[in-house]
């Protein structure tokens, strides 16, 4: 994907945030055991991880890579980071710890995770950045503030459509005038966003104009998933499919959801339909088990089986646009992540009042909230917010 073959390899390729990439570089150079840590923050698509491969490039660092959503507890930390944060480089050189997503790490499948990290920060031996697209998300306070915040601000339009420029050059694309700098508009300062949609148009062609921009339609406020659902259900290359998701800002329930709403808007023909379904419960039943056995290794599978299963699912591809729509069971039992996230806080701020374990409360929330519609001094008495308590309506 293009997105991998033009990712900046040095600072000097890394387009924007020249202060920030400063700071940055001076704050891991000079780190010395004891220092804080880097919080690297905004809005997914801006070039976090890019960024930080790119400094490890530059000083000769190597750089160890966990994303904190695939490892969720403290077990698996311990076992696959906290001991490289304390020994040496096998080559005798310097490391930068990278620990990815750590505001994907929320609700019951933490278990210990987060508290596991500080430990980790508190104790390494190397310079560690952590990334996280909401660095204000409750779960992560406790690293925020033993960390040096750097937020990555969107991507300026005329650096987007520069770089998009510079790709098309490579690849021996032609194109219309004006056409890079409409797709960095549309792209909402997001880099990653912006050269997704120019592969979608230009890959394979000698020329690209203005009419060619139909195909990607507008973005809008779900334009990550929408970047991912173009890839999976638009390509027929392995490749391709299984990075789709590769820097989704969706846990794996809910994009499982997003493909399993789509696949009959995408796919027509009742082949296709049978082989992408049949895939999906196999991504289920992985889930399923993930659950039971919290085995998070078993990931991969979900995502291979709802990414490549599906991409491959389809005897050929399906020409024109698609518009995709949002799950309806997302839409109507409110299970985005951010629902998830609010239902876990809440869970927990009754269960303490309660005397109850979050995963009871969660369960009996419908006869909580028909009880504080009849009685709200109840939920007066709970101290829930006045927003916590419009929440609990729907139910």
């Amino acid at each position: 994907m293009w997105t991998e073959k033009y990712r900046p390899e040095s600072l000097s390729e890394y387009r924007g945030a020249s202060s920030e990439k400063k700071d940055l570089k001076k704050h891991v150079e000079n780190w010395e055991q004891g220092d804080k840590a880097v919080l690297l923050h905004g809005q997914a698509g801006t070039g976090k991880t890019s960024l930080v491969q790119a400094l490890a490039n530059d000083l000769g660092y190597e750089l160890v890579e966990t994303n904190a959503s695939d490892v969720r507890t403290k077990s698996k930390l311990k076992e696959e980071l906290k001991e490289a944060t304390r020994q040496a480089s096998f080559y005798g050189g310097r490391k930068l710890i990278l620990i990815d997503e750590v505001d994907g790490m929320s609700g019951n499948s933490d278990r210990g995770g987060v508290k596991e990290i500080g430990t980790i920060v508190d104790e390494t031996r190397f310079p560690i950045v952590m990334t996280a697209n909401d660095a204000y998300d409750n779960s992560i306070r406790s690293l925020r503030n033993k960390s040096k915040s750097i937020e990555l601000g969107s991507v300026h339009t005329n650096s987007i459509a520069a770089f998009l420029r510079d790709i098309l050059d490579e690849e021996s694309v032609d194109y219309e005038d004006g056409v890079p700098k409409r797709i960095a508009r549309q792209a909402g300062g997001q880099m990653r966003s912006a050269i997704n949609d120019l592969e979608a148009i230009a890959r394979g062609k000698e020329q690209i104009t203005k009419d060619d921009m139909d195909v990607i339609g507008q973005r809008d406020n779900r334009q990550e998933i929408f970047d991912s659902l173009k890839i999976i259900f638009k390509t027929k290359n392995l490749s391709n499919a299984s990075q789709a998701t590769e820097n989704l800002d969706e846990d794996a329930d809910t994009m499982v959801q997003w493909i399993r709403e789509n696949i009959p808007r995408e796919y027509k023909r009742p082949e296709d339909l049978s082989h992408a379904y049949d895939w999906i419960s196999k991504a289920d039943l992985f889930n399923g088990r993930i659950r039971r056995r919290m085995n998070w290794k078993l990931l991969k599978y979900v995502y291979d089986f709802s990414t490549i299963g599906v991409a491959l699912a389809k005897e050929e591809k399906y020409k024109g646009w698609t518009k995709y729509q949002y799950p309806s069971k997302i839409r109507q039992m409110g299970q985005s992540r951010a629902s998830r996230q609010k239902l876990d806080s809440i869970s927990s701020k009754m269960g303490e009042k309660l005397h109850m374990s979050k995963k009871d409360v969660k369960n009996d929330l419908p006869l909580y909230a028909n009880l504080f519609r009849e009685r709200p001094e109840i939920a007066d008495s709970l101290e829930l917010e006045d927003k916590e308590k419009e929440f609990l309506k729907k139910f």
